[in-house]
C-alpha cells in the first residue's frame, strides 16, 4: 500500500501558515503597536480562541512572521553572495536589497520593528541575535571567498571586518526604510560605492592581481 506523502502539510499546519500570512498583512501595514490579536484574528476570519490554539501570544506571532520573513531574506543573500562566480556579487546584492526596499518594503520594516522591541522582550531578543548571527555568517562566507581567490587580503580582523560591514549596510538600509519609497533607487547608488570603499579599507588588494 502506497504511504502518504509526507511533504504535504497537514490541516493544522496549514491554518497556521495561512494566519501567519494574514498576520503579515496586518502587521506590515500597521505596525506591531497597532495590531492586537484581536483585529488579526478578524482579518483571518477566526475566532480570537482560534487563533490562541495556533499562537500564545502576539509576541509568539510576530516571532513566527519574521522568521518566516528572514528565513526567505536570508536566503536570497545566500543565493546572491553564494552565487558561482563570484564576480559579479554586489550587483546581485544590490537586486536583493532592491527588492526589499520596494515592493517588500512593508514587510521587511517589520525586523526593524522586531529589533526595537528586542530591547524590552527578552524572546524578540533571542531570536534578534540569532538572525543577526546567521547574517554575520553569510558576510564572513563571502570574505573567506574573496580571501580565497588570492585577489584581496584582510587587513584586519574577520570577524571586525564582518561587524564594520554589517553595522554600515545595515545603517544606510534603515536609512532607506525611513525615506520614502520613491526613493530606493537612490539609496541603492549609495549602497554600491559605499560598500566598495569599505572594501579598499578592510581589503589590501594585490598590484599585480588587479581588482576583482
Amino acid at each position: 500500500m502506497p504511504s502518504h506523502s509526507t511533504s504535504s502539510p497537514t490541516k493544522a499546519e496549514a491554518k497556521r501558515a495561512f494566519l501567519i500570512e494574514q498576520a503579515t498583512l496586518c502587521l506590515a501595514q500597521h505596525g506591531y503597536a497597532h495590531v492586537s490579536l484581536r483585529d488579526i484574528a478578524k482579518a483571518s476570519g477566526v475566532s480570537l480562541g482560534i487563533l490562541h490554539y495556533y499562537f500564545s501570544s502576539k509576541e509568539d506571532l510576530l516571532l513566527a512572521v519574521i522568521s518566516g520573513y528572514k528565513d526567505s531574506f536570508i536566503q536570497e543573500l545566500e543565493n546572491a553572495l553564494a552565487a558561482e562566480p563570484l564576480e559579479g556579487w554586489l550587483d546581485r546584492l544590490l537586486e536583493v536589497l532592491h527588492g526589499s526596499l520596494t515592493e517588500k518594503k512593508d514587510i521587511h520594516r517589520l525586523w526593524y520593528d522586531l529589533q526595537v522591541q528586542a530591547m524590552y522582550v527578552p524572546a524578540f531578543r533571542e531570536q534578534v541575535n540569532l538572525l543577526r548571527t546567521r547574517i554575520h555568517e553569510l558576510i564572513a562566507r563571502l570574505l573567506e571567498r574573496l580571501v580565497h581567490q588570492e585577489t584581496h587580503l584582510l587587513r584586519i580582523d574577520l570577524d571586525e571586518a564582518v561587524t564594520i560591514i554589517y553595522a554600515q549596510v545595515d545603517g544606510l538600509f534603515f536609512q532607506a526604510m525611513l525615506e520614502e519609497a520613491p526613493t530606493a533607487a537612490n539609496a541603492l547608488t549609495r549602497f554600491k560605492p559605499t560598500i566598495s570603499q569599505l572594501l579598499n579599507l578592510i581589503f589590501t588588494i594585490p598590484k599585480e592581481r588587479g581588482e576583482s
